[in-house]
């Protein structure tokens, strides 16, 4: 499959080599925070609290299926981009965009809690930090020194 991809980077005119790398980052950041799901997110009382075991109520349901949807959305988009479509770059961006808010606003909210008996745990931050690395998938440029 991946020769597929390859094959369409190299059709037509001279392209930008950066695109591989760019999408190849996108790619990572949303297949990272899908995993980061599947890490522990919120402490409780006698347990921890996964992104997508042992929801309590409906946001709780919610938030892990909006970042399943952000981040098939984001590996999607990378690989669209590296086929040559300038519209998947977009669609990371915006995509980890939105993940990095939501995972900001978990922190936030656990920490302005008055309760004691959630802390935060490890998920949240690297679900925010590969949102960051996703959204600036599209800024990875090499400059070139053109002496034509």
């Amino acid at each position: 499959m991946l020769d597929e991809v390859f094959w369409l980077t190299e059709t037509g005119e001279r392209r930008n080599p950066d695109v591989r790398v760019q999408g190849g980052v996108a790619i990572f950041a949303g297949v990272v925070y899908f995993a980061v799901l599947f890490f522990p997110w919120l402490s409780g009382e006698s347990s921890a609290i996964s992104g997508l075991l042992n929801p309590q109520d409906q946001a709780a349901v919610a938030i892990p299926m909006i970042l399943i949807v952000l981040s098939i959305m984001t590996v999607f988009g990378g690989v669209i981009h590296i086929a040559g479509y300038d519209l998947g770059i977009q669609l990371v961006t915006l995509m980890s965009a939105i993940a990095f808010f939501i995972s900001v606003m978990v922190i936030v909210v656990t920490l302005f809690t008055e309760s004691t008996k959630v802390s935060l745990l490890l998920g949240p931050w690297i679900g925010a930090a590969s949102a960051i690395i996703g959204t600036l998938s599209s800024k990875l440029e090499r400059k070139f020194n053109r002496s034509d």
